[in-house]
């Protein structure tokens, strides 16, 4: 049956759509704007104002989230109207993560009726996402890099289609696929999209390679698909070059997208603990963010000469790292724990009365099913892409994971960096709670299959447990 025929699916973004709307319906007038979702606007409104892209506090984001925002306020006097755009890309996520967990599900059975329960199962844990429904309504950039790389993967998975005897039929490569110009041209998609992602966020820069090794596996000897990964590349570097070629000459500086390594390295890499500004796990007041400044290096340069503050902290970071190697080394799991704290924004905007007029109750089991949700979604996300992880689409989301884990383990963690990732995990939980005995089974066939599944679920469950009680006030007392 095709996608579009499915009424479970059109019911899903019907309760996708109801869920993201209605508290903006209900809290929009007076929701405001919280620490980076101002800057983003401040961005934006300069850019109407004809500054182009600018710098702030001493930070130069990527500019691809405060592009769209300034098209937004040119077009209707509000940036905020950016909702309405991510509340369309989260559908359009729904129905990407259905695709591609049916994709998943096909890679190892060709039971017609499992795939589509699994693709069911996909769209309505994206749809039913408290923090992915709070995000679409917020001025952060997550759901659209979602979107963006949930397209890439979509690409991905047409571009390099499988062809031997162990795949359904159905997901084999049929003529159009094996005609050249239409694969360079889902090539030429792909890489646009990744340089997309790089210009909606700095840690998407050297995600390329990752892409590229995708279109390549299992196919290192055909000419078509080196082809195909010179088109991904070439495209994408003609998406980022254009802007990366301006804002170099306007700062005097070689800027890819953003220059935020040093700030990032400034709040991970010093004498106090991994900043980050989660509720129960950061520095939420102004106050507590200047007392715990004191305790570390102070800020090499002002804040309006960005590129030789940035420059100057990637510089003290190094040395932070070099004078404190195994201090370094042990904050790792902190930091990656930040970012798996099951909580999300959600549950601070709850905790500071955003949402007024709701009784306790209903704020704690919000918090509660926003935690719970996190963590079955990383928890058995992991287990299923251990499981089920299958040729070029499960290479390149284990390597996009591990990517954004590393990035995250060097430097400083916050939840909102989860949020485009978890789901490229719920397209792999799906397998596992549509067929859970064929999935355990599965690992058992596998040897190696089994160790990574022990050993991803034996690091993140102490690791997503470690801020659970975060959400919850008084916890440092339990």
């Amino acid at each position: 049956m095709p996608w579009w025929k499915d009424r479970n699916l059109w019911v899903a973004m019907l309760v996708a759509v109801l869920l993201r709307t209605v508290p903006l319906a209900v809290w929009g007038q007076d929701w405001g704007c919280v620490r980076d979702e101002c800057t983003y606007l401040k961005l934006a409104r300069r850019m109407v104002e004809g500054q182009g892209m600018t710098t702030s506090a001493g930070w130069l984001w990527a500019p691809g989230y405060p592009f769209l925002l300034a098209i937004h306020r040119a077009l209707t006097g509000y940036g905020a109207t950016i909702k309405g755009m991510q509340v369309v890309a989260a559908l359009l996520n729904v129905g990407l993560i259905y695709g591609l967990a049916a994709r998943a599900s096909g890679l190892w059975s060709d039971d017609q009726r499992l795939r589509r329960r699994s693709a069911r199962i996909a769209a309505w844990l994206y749809a039913l996402s408290l923090p992915q429904a709070f995000f679409a309504m917020s001025l952060w950039s997550e759901v659209l890099y979602s979107t963006l790389l949930l397209v890439a993967l979509s690409a991905l998975q047409a571009t390099a289609p499988p062809s031997d005897d162990a795949v359904p039929r159905d997901l084999r490569a049929d003529p159009a696929q094996r005609s050249g110009a239409h694969a360079l041209g889902l090539a030429l998609i792909l890489g646009a999209t990744v340089g997309l992602c790089v210009l909606f966020r700095g840690v998407a820069t050297y995600m390329l390679p990752i892409f590229a090794v995708g279109i390549l596996w299992r196919r290192w000897t055909r000419w078509r698909a080196w082809a195909q990964a010179l088109a991904a590349v070439l495209a994408a570097v003609l998406v980022v070059a254009p802007y990366s070629i301006h804002i170099s000459k306007k700062f005097d500086a070689v800027v890819i997208s953003d220059r935020t390594l040093g700030q990032m390295m400034w709040l991970g890499d010093n004498d106090f603990a991994p900043l980050t500004f989660d509720y129960g796990n950061g520095q939420l007041s102004r106050y507590a963010y200047v007392r715990t400044k004191k305790k570390g290096r102070a800020a090499c340069a002002p804040r309006k000469d960005a590129m030789v503050r940035d420059q100057c902290e990637v510089a003290a970071g190094l040395a932070w790292i070099k004078a404190h190697p195994a201090e370094f080394v042990e904050r790792m799991p902190l930091r990656v724990a930040q970012l798996l704290n099951p909580h999300s924004l959600l549950t601070r905007h709850l905790r500071w009365g955003f949402w007024r007029g709701l009784p306790q109750w209903v704020d704690e089991l919000i918090i509660a099913v926003g935690a719970l949700e996190a963590m079955l979604t990383i928890w058995v996300g992991a287990l299923g892409l251990a499981a089920r992880g299958r040729r070029s689409l499960g290479l390149v989301v284990t390597g996009i994971l591990l990517y954004h884990l590393a990035a995250i383990a060097m430097l400083a963690g916050l939840t909102r960096y989860r949020v485009p990732l978890e789901p490229l995990l719920m397209i792999y939980a799906a397998p596992v709670l549509a067929a859970p005995r064929q999935t355990l089974a599965a690992l058992g066939f596998r040897r190696w299959r089994l160790a990574a599944a022990v050993l991803a679920l034996g690091a993140l469950v102490p690791l997503v447990l470690w801020f659970l009680p975060a959400g919850w006030p008084g916890w440092r007392t339990w």
